[in-house]
This record gives structure tokens, sequence and C-alpha cells, in this order.
């Protein structure tokens, strides 16, 4: 069976190239890279923090970003943990 090469497939005018899945982050690989564990990315996404964006899309079950959409996250992220603040009781004297 011959197989024949294939053109690169250039998408319309006004879309960005796609780079395969070199260009998708999965909670995994985003946690490594804000140094965090893969729960806490999750807790992120379900309490809907603001510097978070959604995900792009699912693949097998799991949310993915591209990776355009997480350019600056280590800037927009707030320091700190993003839930309520503890009220914090001063130690008896």
């Amino acid at each position: 069976m011959d197989v024949l090469p294939t053109a690169p497939v250039t998408p319309p005018i006004g879309q960005p190239l796609v780079h395969g899945l070199d260009d998708l982050y999965d909670i995994g690989r985003l946690a490594d890279r804000l140094g965090v564990e893969h729960a806490t990315i999750r807790v992120w996404l379900s309490r809907k923090v603001p510097w978070l964006p959604p995900p792009d899309g699912r693949l097998n079950g799991g949310a993915v970003w591209r990776a355009s959409t997480l350019e600056g996250i280590e800037d927009r992220r707030l320091p700190g943990r993003p839930g309520r603040k503890r009220h914090v009781t001063e130690p008896p004297a």
C-alpha cells in the first residue's frame, strides 16, 4: 500500500495556525507551569477564579487550553489563595 504525501493544511484567512498537541495545556501541564497541584487547578476551575480563563475545550473528558489563551497567566495570577479570606484571631497572651 502506497502512502501519498499530504499537502500542509493552511487555515482560512483570519484563523490562527494550529500547532498540534504542543499548543495544548491540560490540567497537569498547567499545574506544572504554575507550580501547584493538579487538584488546585480543579478547585480554581470550580470556583471560577477571575484570572483563570475558561478552558478552550475538552479532550478525553479533561479541560484543555490553547497556549495563546494562557499567555501571561503568571502575571494575572493573584498572590495567595483565591478563596475566602481566613479569619485570623490573635493568639492568647
